[in-house]
C-alpha cells in the first residue's frame, strides 16, 4: 500500500503507526514505549481511531488493519 492509499483511509501517519502496532497485538503500554509516548496518549489515539472508523473494539481495529494490509501476516 502506497502513501496515497494510506491517505484515503482518513488516518494521520501517527494513527497509522498505532493501528499497525495494535494489529501486531502489542499492548498499549508496549506501543507507548515503542513510540516514546505515554500510555494515556496511546489509549486516546486508539479511541479516536476506533471512533473515526466506526469500530467498537481493539480486536475489530486489528482485524480492520489486517484487511487493509497495514500489518504483516
Amino acid at each position: 500500500m502506497d502513501d496515497a492509499d494510506r491517505e484515503k483511509l482518513g488516518l494521520t501517519p501517527r494513527e497509522l503507526q498505532v493501528v499497525s502496532l495494535i494489529g501486531r497485538d502489542l499492548k498499549y503500554k508496549e506501543i507507548a514505549t515503542e513510540l516514546g509516548l505515554g500510555y494515556e496518549t496511546i489509549k486516546t489515539y486508539a479511541a479516536r481511531i476506533r471512533r473515526k472508523l466506526g469500530l467498537g473494539s481493539k480486536v475489530a481495529l486489528a482485524l480492520w488493519a489486517k484487511e487493509k494490509g497495514l500489518i504483516d501476516d
